[in-house]
Parts: C-alpha cells; structure tokens; sequence
C-alpha cells in the first residue's frame, strides 16, 4: 500500500500555534529527577508500543487521560480514531529524545517525581513541548520530482525518522546476526567469538542468549501488566540467578549493555548528536541505577544484540586488522542472503547462481544471479554499516559521501550501484558480450539490479531514487540488447520478508510490481501496493523462520540446561 504516516500533536496545537523553543523545553524539563523521567519515558515506550513495533491504541489513549485535562485528552483521544488522519502525542523517536534530554538537564537527585500527580500532567506538557522541536519539515509541500541534492536532504531526515519510529523487527536483527557468524563466517566466527569474549567477558553463546531472555522479559509487557505490578519492569541480578551463567559473566554483560546517568552524559557530552541521535542507546539500552535495571528501547537491545558483535570486535582488531574484518562480515551476510534465497525459492520461479564468473577470466560477476524465466536479476549484497554521524547528523554532505562510497563507487572501483552497472554492461554489451559459466543468457530478454544492504538504510524513503539516479549517471542503456530496469534496493528485513513469496512468485514479477507502482522509487518495497502479495496473502519465510526457532532453543539450551524456563 501507499505510504501513510502518521502524525502528532505538539505544544503549538494547545498554544495557539506559538511553538516551544528548545530553552524553554529544557527549563521546564529540569525541574523533574533526570533517572525518573527516563524510567517514565521508558515505561510509555514500551507499553505504547509492543517489542516488535504494533502500536498499542488503548495503552496510548489511556496515558492521554493521566497526562491532560478532559477536553484536551478527549480532542486527542478523537482524532487519534480518525482513519483518515490519525494523531497521537506519545511515540518512541519522542520519548528517546526527551530520556537523551533529561540525561542532560535534570539533576539525578531531587527535582519532581513525573510519576506522581500533579507532575504527572506537567510531564505531558514537556513532552508536547518536545514534540514542537522534533524536525517535521517533511510535512511541507514541495516538488514531485527531486534533483540528487534534494534527495540527499530528504533522506538526512526521513531516516532518522524512520529509523526512530520502530518499524524494524527486533528478532530478525538478533536471529540474522546470529546466522551470519555462527553459519557463514569464516571458520565458522571462531577468530570473532575469541576477540568478542576477550573484549567483553562474555562468551558469544551467552551474550546471545541474555539478549534475547531480557527481551522475552519485557515481550508481553502492556499497560494493565505495568499497572498491576510496577515492579515488573525493574530487574536485578536475581532474575537471571535460575540460569548456569557464573556472577563474573553476568556482571560483565551488565556492564556491557547498561549504563548509568553518568555514564550516559559523559557519552552524550563527548558527541555533538543530532536531534535523533539516539546512539547512547543503541550502545545502553539498559539503564542501571543502584542495584536495579530496566529497559530503555527494545528495538535498541536488539540492535546492540546486532551490531554489538561487529563493534566489540573492530575495537578488539588492531587498526591494520580491521578492513579483513569488514570485508569478512561482508562476504557472511552475502553467503547469508545467498543461502535465504535458495533456501526459500521454487527452482521453476527462482533459479539462484551464487558467485557467478566469467567464462573468459574466473573474475565473479557478481554475488549472485536469479533467472526469472525469461528474467535475470544481478544481486549484489552489502554488509556495510553507516557511521551515526552520516545517518543522524546535521550534515546531510556526510550522509552523500557515505552512500557514494559504500553502496555506489570508490576511488578504486564501482561498489553496489556501481558494480552492477559495469557487470550488466559487460554481459549484455551489443559488440561483445562476456559469457558466463554454467549460464545461458540467450534467452534473457529482462535484467533487474538488484541491491541489498544489511543496514536498514535499504529500506529508508528515497534511498531507492537516489540511487536509481545515480546508476542512470553509470549506465548507457543503448550499449545492451535488453531491457534493464532501475535498480531495486531491498533491506535484508524486507528481503526476509519477500522470501516468504519465493515459492509462488518469481521476485522478478513482485520487483515488477512494486515498480508499477511506484514508478518514482521514492518509497520502499513493504510502502507500495502489491497485487502478487495481495492475492497470495500473509507468508512467512521458512528458513528464516526455522532459524529463529533453532534460536530460541539454542538460548533455552544455554540458560535453562534443565529444561525449567522462569517466566
């Protein structure tokens, strides 16, 4: 379906359209506990919305009533039902922000408790008042067609955006690491699960599994929960007591995903974030104040599940060491996005040619070919991670610089974009052709580029059009005897997601769709109707599936040898 954002009601809506400024934000926001606004904004994160991003309509509306007077909590409450244009005041991009804010201005000792009425209704008001200061410059009108900078621009804010709003599943980031180090990297990740225990005092094992167990923790937390026991949310050392995990691995694991408002100040001072930079997080998603935690962000605690490995590691690799490093973590999530789809599709529908090489030279053509009948797909999958600073920086040059260098050309050669252009050239070129080994390309009358990045910025708006510009810039589509298409760029959620169809439809056929569509390639593939999807229905993919299965019982093995799981 069409894309369909939600909106949000601010300060200025209840001040006649005077906005709050960011001094006046901060003077009424250090008047409350820092820790206890955190733990509030904490609390509403996660029971607005579930762990894995479903909005919790009665939860939100429920906090409505305990934050404002009747008539305003009723106009909200009515125009968060509007199916045309529904409104809400709480979201998670809002409650990080004000958690990164009070982190900053409130004093950790004293100062009111939001908890407690009338603080409560106050609280609300600071967080109308932070909603006027999160950039919504998207809203205004502007031109249908975008020129490369514009592009650019749009992307340095709707991906922190979109990023912030949770739309990505916290399982699959775990579940998709996992896969990656423990089926498809070298040696089998034992040079990463030595350097990551080294680092962290934790076995690889381990780390996973308590990721995982202190998600189930707070999977099926909901108001009503919260309400009965406030307790619940809190854990100690003690809820992890039942497992064979020794104190030493368990404080050393605490200590890698929890911080404590020092900490997270000292973090936060060092860097010039940006407004949606929510990087302190994702490195402690867990704050720890005395002997208790709690939660912050899920989808944080499943990306530091993710990315926390590659991090630990770089930093553990003396400098010299490092590129090996990226380039192995690349070549795992290729063989992993390799092995989903063969593993998920109908040979008749999608025939996969991993590492494919020309006759002529053995040089690979590219990471894999897909033959839809009369169809060819070139596939080329990165691994890269964006630096905060492109992704949520002020600077949208930095965000451009990145993806001209990881995901379309570097000085040496052509990277993603780049790469596809050249090798799509090389084989279909009108004079001379390459052939390549084990494949007829005779009958091929259709190529698809195809790009998939293991970074959720293949899933950000109008990443897709800049790069379809930019591959136009790359590729004379008179020098080829057939018909290429603009380039698809697919997260690897969302190809988790498409493989789940690989058994009814050729990926050929829904890339098709989706750019019928959407012939601009402003959205991105999940955002745009698709009729193939509509008619087979919900889908899951199988292997992918099958894995996170393994997993859970892979981490039952591991903290309950028993058998006995606490609830």
């Amino acid at each position: 379906m069409p894309p369909n954002f939600s909106t949000y009601f601010s300060f200025a809506d209840f001040n006649g359209g005077m906005r709050a400024s960011f001094d006046q934000f901060r003077a009424e926001l250090s008047q409350f506990n820092g820790p206890a606004v955190v733990y509030l904004c904490s609390v509403m994160n996660s029971v607005v919305t579930d762990w894995q991003g479903h909005y919790r309509a009665e939860a939100h509306e429920e906090l409505v009533r305990n934050s404002f007077a009747p008539q305003f909590a009723e106009r909200i409450i009515a125009e968060g039902r509007n199916p045309e244009n529904p409104r809400s005041v709480y979201h998670r991009r809002q409650l990080l922000f004000v958690s990164k804010q009070a982190i900053l201005v409130c004093p950790e000792v004293g100062g009111k408790d939001p908890l407690v009425p009338p603080h409560s209704g106050e609280m609300g008001r600071v967080l109308l008042m932070a909603n006027d200061l999160l950039p919504k410059g998207l809203t205004r009108a502007g031109p249908t067609v975008l020129t490369p900078d514009q592009m650019i621009n749009v992307m340095s804010e709707f991906i922190p955006v979109g990023e912030a709003s949770g739309t990505f599943k916290a399982i699959n980031k775990i579940v998709r690491s996992r896969l990656m180090v423990d089926r498809f990297f070298p040696k089998a990740g034992t040079e990463i699960r030595k350097l990551f225990e080294e680092r962290t005092g934790v076995a690889l094992d381990e780390y996973f599994a308590l990721c995982l167990a202190t998600l189930c923790r707070y999977s099926d937390l909901d108001l009503k929960k919260y309400q009965a026991d406030p307790g619940t949310f809190v854990l100690s050392e003690g809820w992890y007591r039942t497992t064979p995990v020794s104190p030493a691995v368990l404080a050393s694991f605490l200590a890698e995903i929890s911080a404590t408002a020092e900490d997270f100040t000292k973090s936060i001072s060092q860097r010039k974030d940006a407004t949606s930079d929510f990087t302190c997080f994702r490195s402690k998603p867990i704050f720890r104040e005395n002997q208790g935690y709690f939660l912050i962000d899920s989808l944080c605690l499943a990306e530091k599940g993710e990315s926390g490995v590659f991090w630990s590691v770089n930093e553990a690799l003396p400098k010299e060491e490092r590129l090996r490093f990226h380039q192995d973590w690349g070549l795992a999530f290729e063989a992993y996005v390799n092995w989903l789809i063969a593993e998920s599709s109908d040979e008749s529908l999608n025939h996969i040619y991993p590492n494919p090489e020309f006759s002529d030279t053995g040089d690979e053509v590219c990471d894999a070919l897909l033959v839809c009948r009369d169809s060819l797909l070139f596939i080329e999958s990165k691994g890269v991670t964006f630096t905060a600073d492109a992704k949520y920086g002020t600077d949208p040059a930095k965000l451009r610089d990145e993806i001209e260098t990881k995901l379309v050309q570097n000085r040496e050669s052509g990277k993603g974009i780049g790469q596809l252009a050249a090798r799509i050239a090389e084989v279909f070129d009108r004079k001379r052709p390459r052939a390549i080994q084990g494949l007829d390309t005779s009958k091929i009358n259709k190529v698809f580029p195809v790009l998939v990045t293991r970074d959720d910025i293949g899933a950000a708006l109008v990443i897709n059009a800049y790069l379809v510009s930019r591959f136009r810039d790359l590729f004379n589509r008179k020098s080829v005897s057939v018909t290429v298409t603009p380039p698809h760029v697919l997260s690897a959620q969302d190809l988790e997601m498409i493989c789940g169809y690989l058994r009814e439809a050729s990926l050929a056929d829904l890339l098709d769709e989706r750019y019928r569509n959407d012939k601009g390639m402003l959205s991105s593939f999940w955002l745009v109707d698709n009729p193939i999807i509509d008619r087979i229905g919900g889908r899951e993919c199988k292997p992918f599936a099958d894995a996170t299965h393994a997993y859970f019982g892979s981490v039952a093995n591991t903290l309950f040898p028993s058998g006995e799981a606490r609830a």
